[in-house]
């Protein structure tokens, strides 16, 4: 191999995610998660096969005999950093909680969570939200200007595909007659791990404030086609839910570890 070919490859190396991808998985390794790295999933919204960069699991600290699931995009963006609009609004929505709801609680479990004050220990609630987002130095319309959109997209459809695949798989289960496995809650986490640079603008009356950060919360609101009851649990009534609001986590990569620390205890 010549020296003009090994500097391509190091170059195209540097440009990827998959160091980003490759030092996330070290880290999620040390701290005790189980990871499987590339998985590939049918994705039923965009009906086509995709790869998610990383998808770990470890037992839950916030609820007892509960699961927590990290779906991991990773990205590298040195030369384009990534803006974020603060809304000035603190995060109380419990559910915006990603919850397998295949235990057959029929939701239920949201209501026991906010009702007993569960949720206030959750590194969710109290959160400044984001909303709005752009790619700085990207030209409009461009794969670049896209990033943020599709790592969204990306971890989001992961999510909601291993939450249809336990359901789905628990319903075989009853068709065939055979016997129940253990069933535990599992918590979905989307979240996307970037080697660059994060700014969070807050928005006021006399100007723009712009601060370097190292984690944004990011509210990502999705309409529902097929509206869900979710069950109340002290009574029999039932709450509709027309939009499920999803949290997704972004962080730098220098600050994942960190991160982590939110899954090791409660408040």
């Amino acid at each position: 191999m010549n020296e003009n070919t090994l500097k391509s490859i190091e170059e195209e190396i540097r440009k990827s995610g998959h160091l980003v991808s490759l030092e996330a998985s070290i880290i999620l390794n040390k701290k005790g998660w189980q990871v499987k790295n590339a998985p590939r999933y049918f994705d039923s919204i965009l009906e086509s096969y995709r790869e998610v960069d990383i998808v770990a699991q470890r037992e839950s600290y916030f609820i007892k005999n509960a699961i927590d699931v990290l779906v991991i995009e990773c990205k590298k963006s040195k030369d384009n950093p990534w803006i974020f609009f603060n809304q000035n609004k603190i995060n109380t929505n419990v559910f915006s909680l990603t919850i397998d709801l295949s235990e057959g609680s029929k939701g239920a479990i949201y209501d026991l969570i906010e009702k007993k004050g569960i949720f206030k220990r959750h590194y969710y609630y109290g959160k400044s939200l984001s909303t709005y987002y752009f790619v700085l130095g990207a030209k409009p319309n461009s794969k670049k200007s896209k990033q943020i959109f599709e790592a969204v997209t990306q971890v989001l459809n992961a999510c909601i595909f291993y939450v249809n695949q336990k359901a789905k798989f628990l319903k075989e289960c009853k068709r065939l007659k055979l016997e129940l496995p253990r069933i535990r809650p599992t918590f979905f986490y989307p979240t996307i791990v970037v080697d660059g640079k994060l700014y969070e603008v807050k928005v006021t009356k006399e100007k723009e404030e712009i601060n370097e950060i190292k984690h944004v919360s990011l509210l990502v609101e999705r309409e529902l086609s097929e509206p869900s009851l979710i069950k109340l649990f002290y009574e029999p009534k039932y709450r509709p839910l027309f939009t499920k609001p999803f949290i997704v986590d972004i962080v730098k990569l220098d600050y994942f570890e960190e991160f982590l620390k939110n899954f090791d205890k409660l408040r």
